[in-house]
Order: structure tokens, then C-alpha cells, then sequence
């Protein structure tokens, strides 16, 4: 068996497990998810007051990039994963935040979020909607937790989706980025737009979905 279907192999066997998380952590969260973290964060345009929830943030790369934004003023971060493996990783690096009370890290799917409605500012959240079992609800409940008259942004590298389908390692998630923005339309959300930034040789997308008016 070559290298390349033993990974394979590996990835659809041990998928639930502390491995499969662990070998994405290493392999793909670390290393090709920081761009798409820290662009998210700069696109947000998050202030020092605001109220910021990331949905999926894995190691905590884009958590620690929106900490900077708000640590010091009165604002506040959020974060939300799926992932007991990836609670514990983000909470060590988010240390100062959570004993600042600036920050707070939960477990729990975005299906049905522990959080008022009306609550944040921004929300953002990178490489993570490929694998949410029901695109409607979680819509509603972003929409539900965003305050009237902000923003949502989501970031993607689409060369990258695009090669790990090929690969198989999308073979339990839909990638499929018009969809998911026909979507967030369909739930309310407006002015959903996307764009691409970058160089020729490194790129990504940015979709922008607003709740009520369109920040000027």
C-alpha cells in the first residue's frame, strides 16, 4: 500500500478518534490554516468593544489573532468547537485571555449554541463548514447570535479544498462554497458576497454575509 493510501486508510478508520484529530492538528490546521485564520481576523475589522465568536477554531491560530484585537479594550472572544482534543489545545494557548475573563472557549456544536441571541459583533470561522451535518440550522443559528446590522465572515483556500477532495480527504464533508452562500441567503442573510486576495501563488476567498444593513 502506498503512503498516500495508508494516510487515506487511516483517515477513514480512525476518524472519531484522538488520532484523526491529532493528525489534522499537525498536518493541516498548524501549517496551511494560519493564512485563512489571520485574514479572517483582518477582514472582520474587529474592534477593541466588540463581542467576537470564532465557530470551529481548532489549535486556536485565529483565536490568538482576535485576542490581539480586543485585549485591550472591553471587548470579548468566544470560541466554539466540536473537538474535546481541540479545547484543550486552544485553552493552554488562550491562557491569558481566560484568566483575564476576556475570553471564553466552549464545547458544543453550532447547530444549537450556548449563547443569547444578539450577542456578537463579529463572527468569523475558517475551513470548518465542509463538515456541518445541516446547513439550515446552523445558518439560523448564526444568524440567531449575531447582533442586527453586523457581520459574519468565513474564509477558504479553494486551490486547497479543491486538491484535498481529489485527495479523499473531504470524503465526509461537501465543500461545495455557492451552496453554502445560497444558504446563509436563504436564512436571512444578506449581501453575501465573495472574494478573492492573495498573490498568484497564494490565495483565498472571503465570503461576507450581513445581518440587516450593510456596515458603510
Amino acid at each position: 500500500m502506498s503512503s498516500h493510501n495508508s494516510v487515506k486508510h487511516a483517515l477513514e478508520t480512525e476518524r472519531s478518534s484522538k488520532f484523526y484529530v491529532q493528525f489534522c492538528h499537525k498536518f493541516f490546521l498548524k501549517r496551511d490554516n494560519r493564512l485563512v485564520e489571520e485574514k479572517a481576523v483582518e477582514h472582520c475589522g474587529i474592534k477593541a468593544d466588540h463581542y467576537v465568536l470564532e465557530v470551529g477554531f481548532g489549535p486556536g491560530i485565529g483565536l490568538e489573532a482576535a485576542y490581539n484585537k480586543i485585549k485591550d479594550g472591553k471587548g470579548k472572544l468566544f470560541g466554539l468547537d466540536l473537538s474535546p482534543y481541540m479545547l484543550e489545545t486552544a485553552s493552554k494557548l488562550m491562557n491569558e485571555g481566560i484568566t483575564n475573563n476576556q475570553v471564553e472557549l466552549h464545547l458544543g456544536s453550532v447547530m444549537e449554541m450556548p449563547f443569547e441571541s444578539n450577542t456578537f459583533d463579529r463572527i468569523f470561522h475558517c475551513n470548518c463548514f465542509y463538515f456541518w451535518p445541516d446547513f439550515d440550522k446552523c445558518a439560523q443559528e448564526l444568524y440567531r447570535v449575531l447582533k442586527p446590522n453586523t457581520f459574519m465572515i468565513t474564509t477558504a483556500d479553494c486551490k486547497r479544498l479543491k486538491a484535498s477532495e481529489e485527495k479523499g480527504f473531504l470524503k465526509y464533508g461537501n465543500a461545495d462554497i455557492e451552496l453554502y452562500m445560497d444558504v446563509l441567503r436563504k436564512n436571512k442573510f444578506e449581501n453575501v458576497t465573495m472574494e478573492t486576495h492573495g498573490s498568484e501563488n497564494k490565495q483565498y476567498q472571503v465570503i461576507s454575509a450581513f445581518k440587516g444593513a450593510k456596515e458603510e
